[in-house]
């Protein structure tokens, strides 16, 4: 027993980014791909989460081997533009993505409870941010505090989701089944098919992007850093790295199986526009109580990635610009109210002015895509460092699972670009 105890105190980096990345956005899509797909394309979700895990072990990796955070060893041997660059993409992503989760919290509490109303949205908004920055600025040091309430949150969460899937009675078969590749509508070069047309495989791609995210995978050298961790504790990281990414992987995959349970077939796909959508068409089906431990399950989610995402972009900006390399130094700690003001603002505004977040989020995806690859490439590269020797060499097979999804961040954002910019000439 006290080696199960002991077990679950070291582990931590990893379910941080497992809690950032199985945000509103990971929740929707695999809902979205239940619905329409049923449990055929759990497969998409078991490669999507094997590529995920590669990039979370070579990120844990690099945290130990090296003598600097990961923005520092760039700035050092590329130039201090570099890490500037690194670290203001880093930041734009996460301000991008606090608009969404500002949008989520809301929409959470009202599947609970009904429409608040503008002036009551604005008031939770307010409440909330102020709450993360008296966190912030109220403990010397954050990295534990935050681990045990990310801990405490993916918990209610995978809780959450499981409860609604014993109530959905999934096809068990048929989940097992669905980890034998099959192509969806189109074969399987749908996949790389025009990114402006391919109907419901963009749905599949969505929900790569949000279960690979090279973001959350870069900080997790960070992660292992804030823990103490040396280059003796690298099977903690494969660990810690398989777990969080199982967590990931698991949520994502109690939430898809649900969705192919209690949706597919039953509900038009087309009208889950957003994870209170999913939420209130659970309700017909199961009643009420579905529709609130659903909500629950949602705001955890939306919780866990609305903290620790912008704490996340604080420390990358602060990094980038040489002002401090953890979440305690002042530096990262101004960036992070940074980051919060920045999507609560856009949130409000868009609450107010009952402007959608559509194009916001849009806008902010055209500004950071072009910065994923450069992460991906920026591990890669410092995987590949000739001073890095006896101990502290990157296995090969870390290497060529990074170089893989460095392609894969390159293809999702050229399929990207293609679509924001057919979408902006097109209005």
């Amino acid at each position: 027993m006290n080696k199960i105890v002991e077990f679950f105190k070291s582990i931590g980096p990893a379910i941080i980014i497992a809690a950032v990345v199985c945000g509103p956005g990971s929740i929707l899509m695999s809902s979205k791909t239940g619905a329409i797909y049923g449990y055929s394309m759990i497969w998409v979700l078991a490669l999507a989460a094997s590529l995920m895990w590669c990039m979370v072990v070579l990120s844990a990796r690099l945290g130990v081997v090296h003598k600097h955070t990961l923005i520092e060893e760039l700035s050092l041997r590329l130039g201090r533009p570099v890490g500037v660059f690194i670290g203001i993409t880093l930041f734009l992503i996460v301000a991008g993505f606090q608009v969404s989760n500002n949008i989520a919290i809301v929409a959470a509490i009202e599947t609970i409870i009904g429409d608040l109303g503008t002036p009551a949205k604005v008031g939770v908004l307010l409440a909330l941010n102020t709450f993360i920055i008296v966190v912030l600025y109220g403990f010397r040091d954050l990295y534990n505090p935050i681990e045990k309430i990310m801990k405490t949150i993916v918990l209610l969460m995978v809780t959450s989701f499981i409860i609604n899937l014993i109530m959905a009675k999934p096809d068990i078969a048929a989940m097992f089944k669905g980890l034998i590749p099959s192509p969806p509508e189109g074969g399987y070069k749908s996949f790389i098919s025009n990114p402006t047309e391919g109907g419901n495989v963009l749905v599949l791609q969505a929900l790569v992007a949000t279960t690979f995210s090279v973001a959350g995978a870069f900080y997790q050298a960070y992660g292992v850093r804030a823990k103490g961790w040396g280059i003796g504790d690298t099977k903690k990281g494969m660990i810690d790295s398989l777990v969080g990414t199982c967590v990931l992987f698991g949520v994502s995959l109690v939430v898809m199986s649900t969705a192919a349970a209690a949706l597919h077939g039953k509900v038009d796909p087309s009208e889950l526009k957003s994870v209170s959508d999913i939420a209130r068409a659970l309700e017909p089906l199961f009643g009420s109580a579905a529709k609130y431990v659903f909500a629950c399950g949602i705001f955890a989610g939306g919780f866990g990635a609305f903290m620790v995402n912008a704490m996340i972009g604080g420390n990358m900006l602060s990094d980038g610009f040489g002002k401090g390399a953890t979440i305690n130094d002042r530096g990262a700690r101004n960036g992070t109210v940074l980051a919060l003001f920045i999507g609560m603002a856009i949130a409000i505004g868009s609450i107010i002015m009952g402007f959608p977040v559509v194009n916001v989020i849009t806008v902010a995806q055209a500004s950071t895509v072009l910065g994923l690859p450069a992460l991906a490439a920026a591990l890669v590269y410092l995987a590949t460092r000739p001073d890095l020797t006896g101990e502290r060499k990157v296995p090969k097979w870390m290497i060529i699972m990074g170089s893989i999804g460095f392609l894969l961040s390159l293809l999702l954002t050229l399929r990207t670009i293609v679509k924001v910019y057919v979408k902006l000439t097109a209005e």
